[in-house]
């Protein structure tokens, strides 16, 4: 049987050598955690999470500009001002970062824009005010108009663009307190509109109070 001599590994020589050689050890350690992390860093930098690009398209005073605002400032900014057109610089909202774009009026002098907004974005997002649409037959017709051109611009060629849409100004309806049944009316409405019941019919279609907390639930279901 060998017998190693431990006196002799552990001599004096080979722990005064081992000292420095674990100095080294954690000294080449942290400079390669540290390039290591750099690169992380200079890589992020180079190339940062991809934004995404929205379009929010509807009837004229329905809430556009006060959605952009909310996405912005994360609350509720009063905008009585009719919109022509505004350009908004990239922002964040919640971890989202949301690209820069422009903000267009609801007039149809705007629908030749319609095609090139739905095409280069991720998000497009259709607003009406639901008050009007249940009081105003002509308003609804309009609706149903702007709602089967924006949908098929979303489902063009089969690009499927994520499509949600809202009813504004909840509060000026009876059903204020009972989101669902004014959804369910414009659906029931909307029955016979075989071009454009997907905007209405869908799990994506909404309901909401600009003004109130509780249009963040539209806002979480867009950006979840």
């Amino acid at each position: 049987m060998i017998q190693l001599d431990v006196p002799s590994i552990l001599n004096e020589d080979f722990i005064v050598n081992a000292e420095p050689m674990q100095g080294f050890i954690f000294t080449l350690l942290s400079v390669c955690g540290t390039i290591a992390l750099s690169g992380i860093i200079y890589g992020y930098a180079d190339h940062p999470s991809p934004s995404t690009k929205i379009c929010i398209l509807g009837q004229k005073e329905s809430g556009k500009t006060t959605l952009y605002k909310w996405l912005q400032h994360g609350k509720f900014v009063q905008s009585d001002t009719q919109t022509s057109t505004d350009e908004y610089k990239e922002f964040t909202y919640k971890g989202h970062r949301i690209d820069s774009g422009t903000d267009i009026g609801g007039g149809e002098a705007y629908f030749y824009e319609y095609e090139q907004k739905i095409k280069e974005c991720d998000i497009c997002i259709f607003t009406f005010d639901v008050y009007k649409f249940l009081r105003d037959y002509y308003y609804r017709e309009e609706t149903w108009v702007r709602a089967d051109l924006i949908y098929r611009k979303c489902n063009e060629g089969g690009s499927q663009k994520r499509l949600f849409t809202i009813g504004t100004h909840l509060d000026m309806t009876s059903f204020s307190n009972n989101p669902s049944q004014a959804i369910n009316r414009v659906v029931d409405i909307s029955s016979n509109q075989i071009k454009c019941i997907n905007v209405f019919n869908s799990s994506n279609f909404m309901v909401a109070d600009l003004r109130q907390s509780g249009f963040e639930n539209c806002l979480k279901k867009i950006f979840n």
